[in-house]
């Protein structure tokens, strides 16, 4: 009887600890929806700011969207700001309507929070990417150290092609989701362009963009990923092999005129960007018809490169 009983009152326990948890997740969901609905933007701001903090990104994102959202007068519904990462067309409203805000207060803090919290959920948070991120950076020719400098196009080849196999891999698993990287562009952008002390949102707003260019140049079906594509698994198994294998592989811009429109956006971001930083680099005219004309990935950098 003693052991019945003790797995009696085991069982119990445990059934009542999990009903409790269901209780808490309950209310949790429960006082989220209270917040969105009818909190104030600075309640809402302070349980966005706890919440990240705590490491509940999904509530940090819902509430700082959510005030985006009051701000900026974009109609979102409730289970838009809810499930916000899961719509692209959702994510790409936000962001355009972030990049071309005029600044207050409350839209500062909430994009600064929604930016950190979809960097963290999304695992591209740049604290836990430092040191590849500089190292790839000084790679191609641009040092953090501020020590401005920029290779010419035939020397961006030669390090490139010394380093593909590492940095192609560590670029796709980084640059995957394009809709995502797309709001982190533009959040930065607006904290940098309206920010006192601009240099970390600049560097923060000039990776996220490298990406997003990286990820329209790579991405052949549109799906919004790379490490899925030809080229950059070629690359990885056969590094020494990249420029034979941009000059083979198809563009991501080839005959796709809104993704060159991107491009071009995001090439304009760069250079705003380096003109923050005080990077030295030449940057050329681009067009959307020239880009979509060229097959390949090759292609591509000859013109940015000016060859």
């Amino acid at each position: 009887m003693k052991g019945r009983s003790w797995l009696i009152l085991c069982l119990t326990t445990i059934t009542l600890v999990l009903l409790s948890s269901c209780a808490l997740n309950l209310f949790a969901n429960f006082e989220l929806r209270n917040l969105l609905t009818s909190g104030t933007v600075e309640q809402r701001l302070e349980a966005a700011s706890s919440a990240l903090s705590g490491g509940n990104y999904d509530a940090a994102i819902a509430l700082a969207a959510s005030v985006i959202n009051e701000k900026l007068g974009l109609d979102l519904k409730i289970e838009d700001l809810e499930k916000l990462l899961d719509s692209a067309s959702t994510v790409y409203d936000l962001a355009r309507a972030i990049q071309s805000a005029t600044v207050t207060e409350d839209l500062f803090d909430a994009v600064k929070i929604l930016v950190e919290a979809v960097a963290f959920k999304t695992e591209k948070d740049i604290s836990s990417l430092a040191d590849e991120v500089i190292e790839i950076l000084q790679e191609l020719g641009i040092d953090l150290g501020f020590t401005k400098s920029k290779s010419n196009g035939s020397d961006f080849w030669a390090e490139f092609e010394t380093n593909a196999g590492t940095i192609v891999k560590f670029l796709a698993e980084t640059f995957d989701g394009r809709y995502t990287l797309k709001l982190l562009t533009s959040g930065y952008y607006f904290i940098a362009k309206n920010s006192t002390d601009n240099t970390l949102p600049a560097v923060l707003c000039s990776f996220y963009d490298i990406g997003y260019m990286f990820n329209l140049l790579l991405d052949i079906d549109d799906d919004g990923n790379v490490t899925d594509e030809k080229f950059v698994k070629d690359v990885i198994s056969k590094p020494a092999s990249i420029v034979e294998f941009s000059q083979q592989a198809t563009s991501g811009l080839y005959k796709d005129r809104e993704d060159c429109l991107e491009f071009i956006w995001a090439y304009g971001i760069l250079q705003e960007m380096f003109e923050i930083l005080d990077i030295q680099a030449t940057f050329v005219t681009l067009d959307a018809t020239t880009l979509s004309e060229k097959e390949h990935i090759s292609d591509i950098f000859d013109i940015l490169f000016g060859e």
